[in-house]
């Protein structure tokens, strides 16, 4: 009787171990956050759409690893307090296992401490700013979009080469517009490039015309803009009422190219480009994207319809960027074999540079570089000159 309940209890410890080492069959739960209500609207809305489109594609196919997966949304309106608010809701009572987001920078400064805290791996696939992604201080999040610092670089890089003798900079108050400002201080003095002016003001005022007589009164020949698309073709229409528009061109970061910057900046976006991204955008002589590329647009298009006032207001280059940060996660659980937040980040860190991307082509992640943009894939692209009204075209 002995040896028999003996046996029977390394049975039941056996059971026990395999039912613990078993892979977990419900959902893997990926919690998104991002404005989609207020200015930056359409950024969040962008990153909604692309990883709608990812969840629903790798559902089709039977998921990851056999489990389903399931978006949690929530707005947080590019509201710091609500992006913690939202964040500590995905995690305590949602039981998210990865995290996409968020879009603006500000409030990814609240939002991924936390997550560390908690060693939930998040992705980043629009916020810029230099200091939220570091691999030392936030092991678990990583970014597939362009940092500021490499922005900058091109702006400056780009002005001088062009020959602009004036030039001067432009950046709103937020965290986003100090860290831009900072950067762009920075590679002015790199590549021997003295500022006529820095202006600044604060995001989502009424009344640029301050701004526009600041750069007026600088004599400039060229404004490198590191400002959202409303705010950015608010400032052009105060150039315009001043009669200076034509006597400036405009650099802008990213952030200036959303979709509503054509429609309220007027004929001025003709003085405007902006930095793009080398597979999203066209060259003069072609009229769409190639390969990946050109499929995902595609299903984007077939999804959401073209873009166009009362249709879709998002750029296919944002939702690109959340497609693919969804992707990627796919790849990085596939390749670990596992969720645990340890192994897939060794995954992203150790072998993340042979995932092919969707969005910024390949990627150049390592232990110590959770920014996976390569400088490469940066180009300056017209904000006005677009194929389809949608995509951008090469300068």
């Amino acid at each position: 009787m002995k040896r028999k309940g003996l046996l029977s209890l390394v049975l039941a410890l056996a059971t026990i171990l395999y039912l613990g080492a078993a892979p977990a069959s419900g959902p893997i739960v990926i919690g998104v956050i991002g404005a989609v209500s207020g200015s930056s609207a359409s950024l969040g809305k962008a990153q909604q759409q692309g990883v709608e489109l990812a969840v629903a594609e790798i559902n089709a196919a039977g998921g990851i690893m056999g489990r389903p997966v399931k978006a949690v949304y929530r707005d947080d309106e590019a509201d710091p307090t609500k992006a913690l608010t939202a964040a500590q809701e995905l995690v305590d009572r949602e039981g998210i296992n990865f995290l996409v987001g968020t879009t603006n920078s500000t409030p990814a400064a609240t939002v991924i401490p936390f997550l560390q805290d908690n060693k939930i791996v998040s992705i980043t696939s629009i916020a810029t700013s230099n200091t939220i992604i570091d691999a030392a201080k936030y092991p678990y999040a990583f970014r597939v979009f362009i940092p500021n610092g490499l922005q900058a670089n091109a702006l400056v890089a780009n002005a001088k080469q062009r020959g602009y003798k004036k030039i001067a900079l432009v950046a709103d108050t937020s965290a986003l517009g100090v860290d831009g400002m900072a950067a762009m201080v920075k590679y002015s003095a790199q590549y021997g490039v003295k500022p006529v002016a820095q202006v600044t003001y604060q995001s989502d005022d009424a009344d640029m015309s301050p701004v526009a007589q600041s750069l007026k009164n600088s004599g400039a020949d060229c404004a490198l803009f590191w400002t959202l698309g409303a705010d950015g073709a608010k400032i052009v229409k105060a150039l315009e009422r001043i009669g200076y528009i034509d006597k400036l061109r405009i650099y802008g970061y990213t952030g200036i190219g959303m979709p509503n910057f054509n429609e309220l900046a007027g004929p001025g976006a003709s003085r405007v480009a902006s930095l793009g991204v080398k597979d999203w955008a066209v060259a003069n002589s072609k009229s769409q994207l190639k390969g990946r590329f050109l499929d995902l647009y595609k299903k984007i298009m077939a999804k959401y319809g073209a873009y166009a006032p009362g249709k879709r207001d998002t750029n296919p280059y944002h939702v690109a960027a959340a497609y693919d940060c969804v992707m990627l996660l796919k790849w990085a659980i596939e390749t670990a074999g596992t969720t645990d937040p340890d192994a897939v980040k060794a995954a992203i860190e150790t072998k993340g540079s042979t995932y092919q991307g969707n969005f910024g082509g390949s990627y150049k992640f390592s232990a110590t570089d959770h920014d996976g943009f390569r400088p490469e894939d940066c180009v300056p692209v017209d904000i006005a000159d677009k194929v389809n009204g949608d995509l951008q075209v090469l300068r």
